[in-house]
């Protein structure tokens, strides 16, 4: 008789094993197998919109050439270094400075463009590209890259295509290739890769530069 009751507590013991079991699998299988929608992708790029406080850094191929850009940016200041240049960026004071190192020299712009709202634009230009119905949307494969779990999809017209990883976290994006198809060839244009640490900016990172022994215009 104590067998027998010791073997009836033990069913619903085993079932719930099961089921806890079960549901680990289909979690599994969701993240790792199953095709990422349009629409769950497209939630998963404006993730990007609500980030301020992240450094990057961009490394742009194009025709065998390296072009490297970096952006550090906390709430609505910016210092970015692009093309040789450094540009800090106070949305808030709506000041923008240009430095040139090399020859010690600053320039102050009163005509203010921030170059914050194109950095962001720049990283959100997945979700902007999703607003547009006539991109077709494949997804491809779930993929580490740079040690980054993502996810890749390809957005493409009759003109151009975008090979583009994302982040599975954060929405970042993590690889982009652009093909152009104008001349009816597939010919890559140009691939990017971004490296980026979010929650990692300090203010001393982003503070308003020294101009002290430059020589200062006022444009």
């Amino acid at each position: 008789m104590k067998e027998k009751k010791v073997f009836i507590l033990a069913i619903p013991t085993i079932v719930i094993i099961i089921l806890v079991t079960l549901g680990m699998l289909v979690i599994f299988y969701n993240r790792n197998y199953k095709k990422m929608s349009r629409n769950d992708a497209k939630i998963l790029a404006q993730k990007v919109a609500i980030i301020d406080n992240i450094s990057c850094e961009m490394i742009t191929n194009t025709y065998g050439k390296d072009i490297v850009s970096d952006y550090k940016l906390k709430n609505n200041e910016m210092i970015s270094n692009v093309d040789g240049f450094t540009i800090y960026d106070n949305k808030d004071e709506q000041i923008i400075i240009q430095l040139v190192d090399s020859q010690k020299r600053a320039y102050i712009y009163s005509n203010y463009k921030s170059e914050i709202d194109d950095f962001k634009a720049m990283i959100c230009s997945v979700a902007k590209l999703f607003e547009d119905e006539n991109y077709n949307y494949e997804f491809k494969k779930y993929e580490t890259v740079n040690g980054i779990k993502c996810v890749n999809f390809t957005l493409k017209n009759n003109e151009i295509e975008f090979n583009i990883w994302l982040d599975r976290s954060s929405g970042m994006i993590v690889k982009m290739i652009c093909q152009n198809n104008l001349d009816g060839s597939n010919q890559v244009d140009s691939t990017i890769y971004y490296r980026y640490k979010i929650g990692n900016v300090s203010p001393d990172q982003v503070q308003r530069p020294d101009l002290a022994g430059y020589e200062v215009t006022e444009l």
